[in-house]
């Protein structure tokens, strides 16, 4: 948890580090980081619980947790598009970013917790 801890509080320095330098599309890369960082949050603390559990109870909750999250950006991405208006092309490209960064420290927790 400590790795994905300096994970996400180097994602929320380069988010607002970004926001700094891109003032007018501020809102717009606060939402790009928000949905990755709630997902990869949630999503870690179901796997560091299931590993105290055994190998098998971290597979399911990576099968679950692949499903939730397939729904969960769904519903996200059209609920910030739906709801607020905004410049598309800052907020995906925050969104892509912090979604390849935060899914990537999530597989090396993953296999840390296997090995």
């Amino acid at each position: 948890m400590r790795l994905f801890g300096f994970g996400f509080i180097a994602s929320m320095g380069a988010a607002g580090l970004a926001g700094f330098m891109f003032s007018e599309f501020r809102t717009d890369i606060f939402f790009g980081w928000l949905g990755p960082a709630a997902a990869g949050t949630g999503s870690t603390l179901f796997l560091l619980q299931a590993a105290k559990k055994g190998q098998r109870a971290v597979t399911k909750s990576i099968q679950n947790g692949f499903i939730i999250k397939m729904v969960y950006y769904g519903v996200y991405i059209t609920a910030v598009f739906k709801l607020y208006g905004f410049e598309p092309v800052p907020f995906m490209c925050s969104f892509l970013g912090f979604f390849l960064v935060l899914h990537t420290l999530e597989a090396i927790i993953i296999k840390d917790l296997v090995n």
